[in-house]
């Protein structure tokens, strides 16, 4: 008996990296009926809640650390034997080994990103290796052509004009300068729109500082937990400017204007998919590093030679696009 359970997608990454394969997911599902995921549990809300996935299973189950041993767990095992196809996003070549192990279905492992020397842009990336495993085929499809089911811009306020800043990132070798962003909200102001500040949990100390300036200004700093309440508040935002962070991938995803701050990582492998998108990163001489070393250079000339007018600039005139 069909079951109609067609495809399992295995992704282990935080949001940005989950993020970078949704374009290429809304392009499977015009041929497969039903696509699950197994994922961080907050990203698997937020996937099926934006219906990217049909249901998700959390990674942080116990029964999921079996899948590293011998003894695989017996729910585990027959929750994997019950589709046809498991996709897993991973660069363990083992993984790939335990899968073929346990069960019969058609695995395909891709890497979660091209190896750091190809300076394509993984979300493309990501698409042209479902096409090369002959799950889709190649079509005018480009991964900034998002379908509205997945996009909120069509169901956005005409009259909003609140924009938001995410000054935070997964890691603080990507963060611009948050006297930069302060800039930024204060002539956003001057020109009548309501910028706010966002912050994630794991953000909290950039609060001191943003709080100890706002008061003056009646400035607005958002705290969010949880992806769903995030994505429901970003319905009133008209547009997005932060650093290369998750956050900013979902912003560019639901089709808000979205302005991404590049330093030490590189815009060609990492620009967020979405219709309405710009990458700032000026042009210096050293190419982006962060994936290659370890330490970042003291000078941070990829930074510090951006102004907040650069960004301001490249932000109007995503505005002036809508």
């Amino acid at each position: 008996m069909n079951l109609q359970k067609e495809i399992l997608i295995i992704h282990q990454g935080a949001l940005g990296d989950v993020i970078t394969i949704f374009p290429a997911i809304t392009r499977l599902k015009k041929k497969y009926t039903h696509i699950d995921v197994i994922c961080q549990n907050q990203i698997g809300k937020l996937a099926c809640e934006l219906k990217v996935f049909d249901k998700f299973f959390p990674l942080e189950s116990a029964a999921f650390a079996t899948l590293y041993s011998d003894h695989i767990h017996a729910n585990l095992l027959k929750l994997l034997q019950s589709y046809h196809i498991i996709i897993i996003f991973s660069f363990s070549a083992q993984f790939e080994k335990t899968f073929n192990k346990f069960t019969n279905a058609k695995i395909i492992r891709i890497l979660p990103r091209p190896e750091v020397n190809e300076r394509i842009r993984v979300s493309e990336y990501i698409l042209s290796s479902l096409i090369k495993s002959g799950l889709i085929k190649k079509s005018n499809f480009t991964v900034d052509t998002i379908n509205e089911n997945y996009c909120h811009r069509s169901k956005l306020s005409p009259t909003s004009k609140t924009i938001w800043i995410h000054p935070g990132s997964g890691s603080r070798k990507k963060m611009w300068s948050i006297f930069n962003f302060m800039e930024i909200e204060k002539a956003l102001k001057s020109e009548g729109m309501k910028p706010e500040f966002i912050l994630g949990p794991a953000e909290q100390y950039l609060s001191e500082v943003l709080e100890s300036s706002l008061s003056r200004s009646h400035g607005v700093i958002h705290f969010f937990s949880d992806l769903i309440e995030l994505v429901s508040s970003l319905k009133n935002v008209c547009g997005f400017i932060g650093n290369d962070s998750g956050l900013t991938h979902l912003a560019a995803f639901l089709g808000l204007p979205t302005v991404a701050i590049f330093g030490p990582s590189d815009p060609q492998r990492w620009k967020p998919a979405g219709r309405s998108v710009a990458t700032i990163r000026p042009l210096i001489k050293c190419e982006p590093c962060f994936e290659r070393n370890s330490d970042i250079c003291q000078t941070m000339e990829c930074f510090t030679k951006t102004s907040p007018e650069t960004v301001l600039n490249s932000f109007y005139k995503l505005l002036a696009l809508i």
